[in-house]
Parts: C-alpha cells; structure tokens; sequence
C-alpha cells in the first residue's frame, strides 16, 4: 500500500507561474472564496455547508481512482490559488505535504480532516489478503525514529490485563502461517524462522495478569503475585545511531519464587498507551544485568489472553512498524458530523461575512447526518445477523466500528490489489455457506468480478455498498450527493443483516 511518488522537479516554477500568470482576485471575480478538495466527501460537505457563497473545485476526477491519484501541473496550480484547502490526510494523501512545502501558504487555510476524528490503524482480519510486504517479528523490530527527549515515563496500567505466551502456540504449529509469511520476503526459510523464534519465545511464564501496581506470573499453572515500583526506562543505541527503549520495574521487597525480583517491557512505544503486546525481560540479578544484553536472542512475547489462536496469528501477520491508520474517516456519519464541524470553522474565519448563512446549512445538515446515523443504527439493531461479507476492498472499518459490524473481505481498504488468491475466494466462500449470509457486497467503481464469483458460488445476492471515495461522472454530474449514497446503503445493509 505504500506507493512512491514522482514528483516533477520544476514543482515550485510551475507555482511561481501561477502567482505570475493569475492570482486569487482573479478567481475572486464573483466575490467568492475558493475552496479546494481532494475527493469526494469533502467537497459534497463543502458544497452542502456553502452552497453558492464559494467557488468550489474537486480535485479527484469523477470515476478516478483515489488511492492512485497524482496529481497534475493543473492541479497544482488550483491549490496554489486556494484560499482554502481540504484533504484527508491518509496514505493516498502522501503526495499533499510536498506540494505544501512547496508553496506559500500563509494566507491558505487548511484542513487536514484525519485530525478532526479519532482514527484507527487498518485492519488485516481473518481470511483478508495483505499486499504489504513481509515483515520481521524480531528483535530488530524494536528500532524506532526516536531521539532520548522523545522517551516518556508510563505506568503499569499501559501494560494492564491477562496476558498469554505465543511460544506454546509456536510449538504446537499455530504460528506456522505467521514463519510462512515472514520467508515468503525474508531471508531465511519458514524453518529457519521457526528456530529462531523457538529461542527467542522460549519461556516457562505461561500467563501474566497485570494490575496497576502488581504482577502474577503463571507457571504451570502456579501463580506467583508481587508489587513492582517503576524504576524509569532503559535506551540503548546501536552502531548505527538507531534506538530502542525499555520501561523497568521492580518488585517491592522480596518476590515470592517464580516472580522476577526486575521486569523490563519492551513493546515498540516510547510514551504513554495502552500496549497490544510485548516483549518481557526478566532478571533475579540486576537492570544492569539486562540492559547489559543489547542484542538479546530470547524476548519472551505475549498478546491479550482473551485472543484465539487465530486471532493471535492475524495480529502477528499484519503487525508492522509503523502504524498504518485507516483513511477512509467518512463511512461513519458521525464522523461526517465532526468533520462538518471543522469546514465550517474554517469557513467562518476565512468569510466571515457569511458565516451565519454557512452556521445555518451546516446546523441542517448535521441534523440529516445524525437521522442518517439513526437509520443505521435501527438497521442493526433489527437484524438478525452482524457479519457482512465483501467480494472486493473493505474501506468500511469506521463504519463497521460505529455500529458493532462484523466483517470478512478479501482485502483492507487502502489495498493496491484486484486479483484475489484461491485461497482468499475459498475463504469467503465457506464463511458464506457456514453463515448463511444473504449478501456478498462490492464496492463502486469495482470490476465486480469476485463478487460476481462468489455470488455464483453461493446464491448471495450482489450488491454495492457505496463507500462515496469518489462517483461516477454520470452521477457528478447529476449532483449525487453522500447523504443521497449513504442513504442507500442503509436500505442494502437491512436486506444484508436479514
């Protein structure tokens, strides 16, 4: 999903002509401020909230598709000439900071709406093909962009909860897929890999449950419980000037057998979280003794213990080092109403002698927002199911998560894939058949063939859940809008939840 982007090398002459060959006055012509947006929801709640009062451009043409836009010289020049500019901010927006970095943007008012809501990383779930490259579990893992100023003190709490060992799992053959994917990029065998991480998961601590300011170690089924102090973090640096962190603790007084007297978390954050996993060092010795050890072969791993075997294999596989958040922020009407919100300010403070006309259609139109959000919420709340299948990318998670939705598709939302594995359409096909579940869903602007495929296989119907990443020209042209698209979509999703 990470594309590189070639940009032209004369970026900043082609903006300089623009100041040269017209400026915003002349856009100016009618009175109106200029807004551009990259893609469709944006602009349709920008159209919404100002009506005529704007001179509003999209820059993603009708029926492109998003996640591969580059934009043009042209294209370059209307952002230059914007008074206001709004873009979502996610992978597909990569391009955005360098043609901002090459512009004078101090009169440019500009929206970033993946910091309006509250966003979550992209999800690989069961049965879902990964087009990321493949990725390294190890130690190595823990090297991070950091400086020391950067390192925060955490509490016991980030690590809170029952946790469960992956070594029995790799010694049973769970984790097999999980040394499958890391050979298929790597450089060693699946059974190489699987040597590896018999030492590095190798432990005896079956389980550990953590409290704000107490840990149980399990062993055997033995428990051990002591208090542990924070005792600060521990930063090495490598040869190559790259870092890597470890919060201590230490028990208070002395430990009962089979709890470590120092208890060192490694789990790839610098700052206060709450931790999905880590990395547990341990010692009856010394920190020193610890720390001493730079380039450890054994770190004992753990995972939430309320996850299954196959959950825990799809955590690791679609575990990577830098955290990939999920663009597609508008499937979620409330999250349309926060992103509303935050055009509307900015619409205000760029022409404020329109702002109560832009306060009125936004308060409008919040208002058909939240009756959309309930006619969701009434659909889920009447069906019989909660799991919906897609023959195709799933750019829905916000959508999923706001209405307690479960999901299998053949691919996350930003994916660069269309030709699915047979093992990916198997999968979906059995999950079909096991669940009875009526629909298979396409998303627009699709090839439509594995849907086509799976629907074939199992007598589900077909059909479009529109995720309103852009329209087709006809119905831009037409004025769709996205509360018109959503709209549908709620009848499709009661038909698919029967």
């Amino acid at each position: 999903m990470k594309r590189v982007y070639i940009f032209i090398v004369l970026c900043i002459g082609i903006c300089s002509f623009a100041f040269a060959t017209g400026n915003k006055d002349s856009q100016r012509a009618n009175g109106n401020i200029t807004v551009t947006a990259t893609i469709f929801p944006p602009y349709d709640f920008t159209r919404a909230i100002a009506g005529d009062k704007v001179n509003l451009t999209m820059l993603l043409p009708p029926g492109a598709e998003s996640h591969s836009f580059e934009p043009t010289p042209r294209d370059i020049i209307t952002i230059q000439k914007s008074d206001m500019f709004i873009y979502i901010g996610g992978e597909s927006d990569a391009w955005v900071d360098r043609i901002l970095d090459s512009m004078d943007t101090r009169n440019m008012k500009i929206i970033k709406l993946m910091d309006t809501v509250d966003v979550v990383e992209e999800e690989i779930v069961e049965g879902m093909q990964d087009d990321e490259e493949g990725h390294d579990h190890g130690h190595s893992h823990e090297h991070e962009d950091f400086t020391i100023d950067d390192v925060k003190d955490r509490a016991l709490t980030d690590w809170a909860g029952d946790w469960q060992s992956v070594y029995p799992y790799l010694l049973d053959g769970t984790l097999d897929p999980v040394m499958d994917h890391m050979a298929e990029s790597g450089e060693k065998t699946a059974r190489e890999y699987y040597e590896q991480y018999k030492t590095a998961y190798m432990t005896d601590t079956d389980k550990v449950s953590i409290t704000a300011d107490s840990m149980t170690f399990y062993r055997n089924d033995v428990a051990a419980k002591a208090q542990y102090a924070y005792k600060g973090t521990g930063v090495i640096a490598d040869d190559d000037g790259s870092l890597w962190v470890r919060y201590k603790f230490e028990a208070v007084g002395n430990p009962p057998q089979g709890a470590p007297k120092y208890v060192m978390f490694s789990d790839h954050l610098i700052a206060p979280a709450k931790s999905e996993h880590f990395h547990l060092y341990s010692s009856d010795v010394s920190f020193d003794a610890l720390m001493a050890d730079t380039n450890p072969v054994n770190y004992p791993t753990y995972y939430p213990a309320d996850l299954t075997k196959g959950e825990i294999v799809v955590e690791m596989i679609g575990h990577e080092e830098e955290a990939e958040y999920d663009e597609h922020i508008w499937t979620s009407p409330k999250n349309a109403v926060r992103m509303v919100q935050a055009i509307t300010d900015a619409l205000c403070e760029k022409d404020g002698a329109n702002a109560g006309f832009y306060r009125r259609n936004a308060s409008a139109y919040t208002a058909k927002l939240n009756e959309l959000d309930a006619a969701f919420r009434k659909a889920v709340s009447n069906a019989k199911r909660n799991t919906i299948v897609f023959g195709d990318r799933f750019p829905f998670r916000y959508f999923a998560d706001a209405y307690g939705l479960s999901y299998f598709a053949a691919f996350p939302g930003c994916s660069t894939e269309t030709e699915p594995s047979a093992a990916t359409v198997a999968f979906l096909i059995d999950k079909i058949r096991a669940e009875k579940i009526p629909v298979v869903f396409h998303i627009e602007l699709s090839n439509e063939r594995m849907a086509d495929a799976i629907a074939g296989e199992t007598g589900a119907k077909k059909r479009l859940l529109h995720a309103a990443h852009n329209i087709s020209k006809r119905d831009f042209d037409s004025g769709v809008t996205y509360l018109e698209l959503m709209t549908r979509n709620a009848d499709t999703l009661r038909e698919a939840l029967q």
